[in-house]
């Protein structure tokens, strides 16, 4: 299987229409983002524990990738205890991915290394004829995944950076490339972004919560 080369987006107009073709805009991926940032900000050195800073900041990722993209009609899913949001009708799965960082010459790293969980997640909208119980329920056909893309952010107390890229299958512990990276945002942080995380719009309709052992 031939690989494309990597399709970087980097004008502010064009990474908008890539955003919206992926049921996203530039104002939520960076309202992510914030909450991201402020979460990790929180962290008391030599109080907390040393993995505080990422875990909180990977929490409230997902917390405002959910709360950003179902009022949209997206659904929350699992995949082997990695947290998802899907949308059927655009056949996206999208997660968050805390990363060293992002917006630069060089493709983002994930911080913490990845496992067997995240190189299945990835190759498997390019293996169409795999399929198991661990697919999150949908409406598309058998055999067709959607495709995975992740909402990858580095934050510091100075810096905040974040775009939204679609990881090739990769071996061992670490992403190999991207087929696309849609760059959102780089930029001083606002004091008060670590102020208090971002007023989360309101959900007004039901989803389902999958739970699962870790």
């Amino acid at each position: 299987m031939s690989v494309p080369d990597i399709n970087i987006i980097d004008d502010p107009a064009a990474a908008q229409r890539s955003l919206e073709a992926i049921g996203l805009t530039a104002e939520k991926v960076i309202r992510i983002a914030e909450a991201a940032a402020a979460a990790r900000s929180e962290y008391l050195p030599e109080v907390d524990p040393v993995n505080y800073p990422g875990t909180q900041a990977h929490h409230a990722g997902v917390r405002h990738l959910r709360l950003q993209t179902l009022p949209s009609g997206w659904r929350t899913a699992n995949f082997r205890n990695i947290e998802v949001v899907v949308s059927d009708e655009l056949g996206i799965m999208l997660g968050f991915q805390n990363v060293d960082q992002a917006c630069k010459a060089l493709d983002p790293q994930a911080i913490s290394p990845k496992g067997e969980a995240t190189r299945d997640l990835v190759s498997m909208p390019y293996c169409a004829s795999l399929f198991s119980s661990d697919l999150p329920k949908s409406d598309r056909p058998l055999g067709v995944f959607p495709t995975v893309w992740f909402v990858c952010v580095s934050a510091s107390l100075k810096r905040l950076e974040v775009e939204v890229s679609r990881p090739k299958p990769f071996d061992g512990d670490r992403f190999n490339g991207f087929f696309e990276r849609i760059l959102v945002a780089d930029k001083e942080m606002d004091g008060s972004v670590l102020a208090a995380a971002p007023v989360a719009p309101e959900i007004e309709h039901d989803f389902d919560i999958v739970i699962s052992k870790k």
